[in-house]
């Protein structure tokens, strides 16, 4: 059995996730805990293999409470109405979360990845979501790769090349990291930070590393490592209105 905690302020999503989760009978409900202020001395004394943590909390959230723990010897899964800042945070980091209204299926997928030893969770993930919470711009993502995870600087990003359901990270030193996540998913992380700009379907372009802008119909930009990269004809005034940013 899965030895798990519920940590949440609001009654009915505790009872709702319990329920869930007793429901797929694997797992073992240790103690549900309204207080964020109990927590960490209920996970010290309880050593819960999964910690199901709300993000907005009275008193301490989710981030301040495991910021409290020097490592983390168990898995965290963190539990959120829609907040698309969270939620941002959260994907950057590499870090797993349910969404609220939480389904079935959803539990399940946790699960899965659990039972997989695919769930990630380390101090440096929390602590990089914690500073992006106070509102302190990220300048790193995590990486999750085969190997485990790879936090790089996201100055140091060259390009992102997407192919179908995954991507492959260029840094500026030539190394490539290839994971498990499509375009769409780096763009939407990215949307905050100017330097990075989309020219068309298989491309995320870090502007500070472009050499040269070709004219054509859409154009294309030379990277400073020789890549050659097309810009669509839809996207091709958007980037050239960004030139005075750079």
């Amino acid at each position: 059995m899965i030895k798990a905690i519920i940590i949440d302020d609001e009654k009915h999503c505790l009872v709702t996730l319990e329920h869930l989760l007793k429901s797929s009978g694997e797992v073992e409900i240790l103690r549900t805990i309204q207080k964020s202020t109990e927590a960490e001395e209920a996970i010290r004394e309880l050593k819960p293999d999964l910690v199901f943590i709300d993000i907005e909390m009275p008193d301490l959230n989710g981030f301040e409470v495991l910021n409290r723990f020097e490592n983390l010897p168990f898995k965290v899964i963190f539990t959120t109405a829609y907040d698309q800042y969270a939620i941002k945070a959260l994907k950057m980091n590499a870090l797993d979360y349910l969404l609220k209204p939480i389904s079935p299926e959803d539990v399940e997928q946790v699960l899965e990845k659990y039972r997989s030893n695919r769930i990630e969770s380390d101090k440096s993930q929390i602590g990089n979501v914690y500073k992006f919470s106070e509102n302190n711009l990220q300048d790193t993502i995590a990486l999750s790769v085969q190997e485990g995870l790879i936090f790089v600087k996201l100055d140091e990003i060259l390009y992102i090349e997407g192919s179908g359901s995954y991507s492959t990270i260029i840094m500026n030193n030539n190394d490539q990291h290839v994971v498990s996540k499509n375009l769409s998913l780096f763009e939407e992380v990215l949307s905050d930070h100017p330097s990075f700009f989309r020219p068309g379907k298989s491309f995320l372009v870090n502007l500070k590393y472009i050499r040269q802008y070709i004219r054509g119909t859409g154009g294309e930009v030379i990277m400073l490592n020789g890549k050659n990269i097309s810009i669509s004809r839809g996207r091709k005034q958007d980037f050239l209105s960004l030139f005075h940013k750079i």
